[in-house]
């Protein structure tokens, strides 16, 4: 039987953007699903779907889509980014075989602000109740802040798929300590499973130090740091070597649980 694996996208993103992953993991006997996050679907009105919706709607979809599959085995829970975070949310409500955390982006108590960060956000931080707008960053700021380290001739394109991320969701991330970003509370003392975190020496958005951080909230992860990367660690040059590392990985926890199921 394949074993499950749910693939949680970040910001600006859809279930598309894992498509370089799923090529990696589905003909090594993955079964992937790689659901959409509500309002990120790239359709004329999307800015508005998606405007006020915030991180608890995000879970509470992905709670539903994954209850829908009836898995018969635990899932692995894979992350990008705010996706990372939700998956580390997710974790308490379907409790996975593996948790995998691609640049995450840092939950409750954790300052995840720099410099770099800033600036990517600063058009919609200016713009006024900046919580209730919907965001997506110019072409320029994404390919120093998001696709630096993905080759110039696929920018433009990533670009142009890349959708409005909700002000409400961006604002419980980044403010973390107002009493409404608890919603990007992580309970990192109930996650029961191994975990496998990745870092990026060149990530403006998530950057190393801040993903260090959250990797000690779990005693015993895997770290792996890439000092070339940025943070598009989905779809770059080294896509393939780091999900060959993960299935890696991966193998002898799905081994153990093998052995269990056999025992009962």
């Amino acid at each position: 039987m394949a074993t499950p694996v749910v693939l949680i996208h970040g910001m600006w993103c859809t279930g598309a953007n894992w498509n370089r992953v799923r090529a990696v993991l589905e003909p090594r006997g993955y079964a992937c699903l790689a659901p959409t996050l509500p309002g990120h679907e790239p359709v004329p009105d999307q800015p508005l779907q998606v405007a006020r919706l915030g991180l608890r709607d995000y879970l509470d979809a992905l709670t539903q889509v994954v209850a829908e599959q009836r898995y018969d085995r635990p899932p692995v829970l894979i992350g990008h980014s705010m996706g990372a975070l939700l998956a580390q949310q997710l974790a308490l409500r379907v409790p996975p075989l593996a948790l995998v955390l691609l640049t995450p982006a840092p939950h409750w108590g954790i300052n995840g602000l720099s410099v770099a960060n800033v600036r990517a956000f600063a058009p919609w931080l200016i713009g006024g109740r900046f919580w209730r707008n919907p965001y997506k960053p110019g072409f320029a700021p994404a390919i120093r802040d998001l696709f630096n380290g993905v080759p110039a001739d696929r920018q433009r394109p990533m670009y142009e798929a890349l959708v409005h991320e909700s002000g409400r969701a961006a604002a419980e991330i980044a403010f973390w300590w107002l009493d409404f970003a608890r919603a990007a509370q992580v309970r990192s003392g109930e996650v029961n499973c191994p975990v496998y975190v990745v870092s990026c020496g060149q990530d403006r958005l998530t950057p190393a130090a801040v993903v260090r951080k959250a990797a000690a909230q779990y005693p015993g992860a895997a770290l792996r740091h890439y000092p070339e990367r940025g943070h598009w660690v989905i779809d770059d040059e080294e896509t393939e070597e780091m999900m060959h590392a993960i299935c890696g990985w991966l193998r002898p926890i799905e081994q153990r649980q093998q052995r269990t199921r056999h025992a009962d």
